[in-house]
């Protein structure tokens, strides 16, 4: 009966402690303008002749995508906030992906004050078109935080992302797709730069 007291007494007494440990959850949406300036591909394959294919090069062109993000996440103390983003990027011409990635923000100031804002993320991107294989996504940016109210807040971003893509191959005598038991390597990415402007609440 002692030790059953002495537990319920612990606890009652960590319950503040606990709650004060709380984390708060935060939401936000995000809209941005990506220019994708470079695409790099490496590809290997055998096509109808029998003859193996390596194309390793890189295309400097300039495409003009969008974003629509939402977001879900965590304080972890005062300046630094972990959370779950997803919606759609335009990636390149006429490629849109859909992502599921981690961001930690980081707020030299404080997450509810003026200042300056600096991110990195992580993301898994999901082709909304063929091909269906999912490719990795990474950014990392900085900005200006604008307090509006209280917890809300306005971020005025520029970033740099790199996104991964698997091509549709086609075989340069029948323009045929390849079968993908003939390919060895195939692999793309767009280079980008992004001005996004995110609401936080």
């Amino acid at each position: 009966m002692k030790k059953t007291l002495t537990v319920i007494l612990m606890l009652f007494l960590a319950v503040p402690a606990i709650h004060a440990m709380q984390p708060r959850l935060s939401y936000g949406l995000e809209w941005g303008y990506t220019g994708t300036f470079l695409n790099t591909w490496q590809y290997n394959y055998i096509y109808s002749s029998g003859s193996r294919i390596i194309d390793n090069d890189l295309s400097w062109r300039y495409f003009s995508n969008g974003s629509l993000l939402a977001n879900v996440g965590v304080d972890l103390g005062d300046k630094v906030n972990l959370s779950l983003y997803s919606g759609i990027h335009g990636v390149y011409f006429k490629r849109r992906m859909i992502p599921l990635g981690l961001r930690a923000r980081w707020c030299p100031a404080g997450l509810y004050n003026n200042g300056c804002i600096m991110y990195v993320g992580s993301s898994a991107l999901f082709p909304t078109a063929p091909l269906h294989s999912v490719s990795p996504r990474a950014d990392i940016g900085a900005g200006y935080r604008v307090k509006v109210y209280k917890t809300t807040s306005v971020d005025f971003l520029l970033s740099f992302a790199v996104s991964g893509d698997h091509k549709s191959i086609t075989d340069p005598d029948t323009s045929a797709p390849v079968p993908e038991a003939d390919i060895t390597k195939n692999y793309a990415q767009y280079w980008g730069v992004a001005f996004s402007i995110a609401l936080n609440f």
